[in-house]
C-alpha cells in the first residue's frame, strides 16, 4: 500500500513537531516536510508533491485558505 505523503505547515514550531509526533506513529503515513510559513508551504509542496497539506489557516505572511 502507498503511505500517505504529508506536508505540515504551521508558523509555531512546536505545533509542527507535535502533529509530526502523531502522525508518524500511523504506518500508512509518511511526513514529507514541514513549513514554518505561507511561502515555504507553496515551495514544499510544488518540491514535495504531498497528498496531503496540513495548514495552519492564520500565518503571518500567506493564510491557509
Amino acid at each position: 500500500m502507498t503511505k500517505i505523503r504529508i506536508l505540515i505547515a504551521d508558523d509555531h514550531r512546536l505545533v509542527r513537531a507535535g502533529i509530526r509526533s502523531l502522525l508518524e506513529g500511523h504506518p500508512d503515513i509518511e511526513v514529507v516536510g514541514e513549513a514554518g510559513s505561507g511561502r515555504e508551504a507553496i515551495e514544499g509542496a510544488t518540491r514535495l508533491q504531498p497528498n496531503v497539506v496540513l495548514m495552519d489557516i492564520a500565518m503571518g505572511d500567506l493564510s491557509g485558505l
